[in-house]
């Protein structure tokens, strides 16, 4: 015979189904808390852009800040200090406009830019409208022009010297052949060369990402047309690409005064004075950089001269980048 449970047992059991009871109707009501997607979204693009925000407000925004600010500014070596002065200004537009010391900066910057300009810029659209094409040999071409993107630009340089001081005199049998000397302007047009092969490859990505985006009908439409590859690149690549073209020519402009890495490359601090190499960005880069045994008063005197210069010729330079701009959108090809 089964004892019969306790009072006791009965309340326990009460209790747990009551608890059991509310615990279930506190669940079934209670509703999961929503994701905010939308407040998920922004925390990832806080934090995608932070780093290149970052960036820019330290070295494009300070720097630009603290250029300007060093533009109005001497250095005073006796107080170690610096004070505000226009006479940066005077100094930098006599050494450029008035003495003329400066001109053979100017006529090797623009050699340079009109070589990558007239001569550069037109055999890079060339040879991607032959890759684009896919004709005969266009892969050798790709191999040739893409080496010196390859290869570390170090090993490019040490070979291309060697090439030039040891290999050329005995190939063209002239041991007097001098093509890399700092002190005959020979130097200048050799690098000029190896800085265009060096850049080819760049260009050339550009203009062929951009042939590859023109529409498929306007180039089927070309075909049924029966053009030839001439007409079909004239009136139809050409236009396509041309706002590629402007961009290409924009920056072109812009690096007039600040290109001067191959130079650099070739012959770094090699010989002294206003060598026959020299162009405007080697020469603002050796006035800030100096060498390694330029004591440190001595930059902070030049630091306001270059600050000041390139204040002068972003004057210069922004309206005729912006009248270029306008020129070539209103009078050049378009895609109608």
């Amino acid at each position: 015979m089964k004892d019969k449970p306790s009072l006791l047992s009965n309340v326990k059991w009460f209790l747990y189904d009551v608890k059991v009871k509310i615990s279930g109707r506190f669940e079934r009501n209670r509703k999961p808390k929503a994701y905010n997607k939308t407040s998920g979204q922004n925390l990832f693009l806080f934090f995608f852009l932070l780093f290149p925000i970052a960036q820019f407000l330290i070295f494009y925004v300070g720097v630009a800040a603290n250029t300007l600010k060093l533009a109005f500014q001497v250095w005073d070596a006796d107080t170690q200090t610096y004070f505000f002065s226009f006479a940066t200004f005077e100094r930098a537009f006599n050494e450029f406009f008035v003495t003329g010391e400066m001109s053979l900066l100017i006529k090797n910057s623009a050699i340079q830019f009109a070589t990558g300009l007239f001569i550069g810029m037109p055999l890079q659209i060339m040879v991607a409208y032959v890759v684009f094409k896919q004709v005969p040999l266009s892969n050798v071409f790709k191999v040739i022009l893409f080496m010196p993107n390859i290869i570390s630009s170090l090993v490019f340089v040490m070979c291309a010297k060697t090439l030039v001081q040891k290999g050329l005199p005995v190939i063209m049998n002239d041991q007097t052949l001098r093509l890399l000397n700092p002190y005959e302007s020979s130097s200048f047009y050799t690098v000029l060369i190896f800085g265009m092969w060096m850049n080819f490859a760049g260009g050339l990505i550009i203009y062929l990402s951009a042939m590859c985006s023109i529409s498929r009908d306007i180039m089927e439409y070309g075909q049924l047309e029966n053009m030839s590859s001439f007409k079909e690149f004239w009136y139809v690549v050409l236009p396509s690409i041309f706002p590629t073209i402007v961009t290409y020519i924009i920056v072109a402009i812009a690096a007039f005064f600040t290109n001067y890495g191959h130079f650099y490359s070739f012959f770094g601090g090699e010989g002294s004075g206003m060598q026959v190499y020299m162009t405007l960005g080697l020469y603002f880069f050796k006035k800030v950089a100096g060498g390694l045994n330029t004591p440190m008063s001595a930059l902070r005197s030049e630091y306001p001269i270059v600050s000041a210069s390139g204040i002068l010729f972003t004057a210069i330079v922004a309206p005729i980048t912006f009248l270029t701009k306008h020129l070539l959108e209103k009078y050049g090809p378009s895609e109608d």
